[in-house]
């Protein structure tokens, strides 16, 4: 589990990297790649942030086994499952509304219905996964490992797709190519008139979201639980580093595609990219000095008897 450190700084190199050559070519790039309405780039914005949710969503899973199976006193069985449904409702009204047919996705308000079909069952799958998960490891102190790296998850989530957001207000490149050339800035820069030129053209405060790429923010989520599947099962897993590699190659791939389609600067989904990254660094350093948050104490009694 130790291993991993190095692996986490390599993410944060190449996160890092395309925040500086953001910050010298975003505009180029952007016009080198930008492909309007390309069919293929929205369905992975509409699709894409399924991974990050569904790992949240698990999480509300391990919480449920803990409500149901191991907690015995009444109030805290309510609040573990009142948590998981919260948690539930989250992801599923996130994905419905705002992924598959909202503004980020298919944009097809009229279909939000179908966008609620869509993400009960995957997400409700998501939780019965993470259920299994817990009952498989059988851990009764997993749900203080599970409330830590969920909170670190929700720091991710509020800085990568709402906080820095509301601070920058960047227009979208989609909108300085077809509308307004002069309002390209670079992501240091503050648009402090979004709010007149929504009112005064009309535009959703959408297009004034562009730093930090959400998408990638939850999308990175991947590495996020590539780090603490091993801390879940208290033990070394094969392949982690690959699990990793994976869910790096999938967040950069979904910043491509934020690109190519104009919703984002190169530099937008490098910080995105980096916001979770540094969230799971940091919880990564919280867990690791830290034994007692994953050892399963069962197992311990067991060694001690056979001692």
């Amino acid at each position: 589990m130790k291993k991993m450190r190095l692996h986490i700084y390599v993410a944060m190199a190449v996160f890092v990297v395309m925040i500086i050559v953001g910050s010298f070519l975003d505009l180029q790039i952007n016009k080198a790649i930008f492909s309007a309405n390309n069919g293929f780039g929205i369905t992975v914005a509409a699709l894409s942030m399924m991974v990050g949710y569904g790992i949240l969503s698990a999480m509300g899973g391990m919480f449920l086994y803990h409500g149901l199976k191991i907690t015995k006193v009444t109030w805290q069985k309510i609040l573990f499952i009142l948590v998981s449904v919260v948690i539930l409702v989250l992801t599923v009204v996130l994905c419905a509304r705002k992924e598959f047919f909202g503004i980020n996705g298919w944009n097809i308000r009229s279909l939000v219905w179908l966008g609620y079909l869509l993400s009960t069952p995957i997400m409700g799958a998501c939780m019965f996964g993470g259920y299994l998960i817990a009952k498989k490891v059988n851990n009764p102190r997993l749900w203080i490992l599970v409330a830590i790296g969920a909170a670190f998850v929700a720091l991710a989530l509020l800085l990568g797709t709402t906080a820095v957001k509301s601070i920058f207000n960047r227009p979208r490149y989609r909108l300085v190519v077809n509308e307004h050339p002069n309002l390209f800035y670079n992501w240091w820069e503050r648009c402090t008139n979004s709010k007149d030129l929504i009112s005064q053209y009309g535009y959703g405060a959408e297009e004034f979201k562009s730093f930090p790429s959400g998408h990638v923010s939850v999308s990175t989520l991947t590495i996020f639980g590539a780090i603490l599947i091993p801390f879940v099962y208290g033990k070394e897993i094969k392949h982690q580093v690959l699990y990793f590699y994976i869910g790096l190659a999938y967040a950069l791939f979904v910043a491509f595609t934020r690109m190519w389609v104009g919703a984002h600067f190169l530099s937008d989904v490098g910080m995105g990219g980096l916001i979770t990254t540094l969230c799971a660094y940091a919880c990564y350093e919280v867990v690791i000095h830290n034994p007692k948050l994953y050892e399963n104490p069962s197992l311990e009694e067991v060694k001690e008897t056979q001692e």
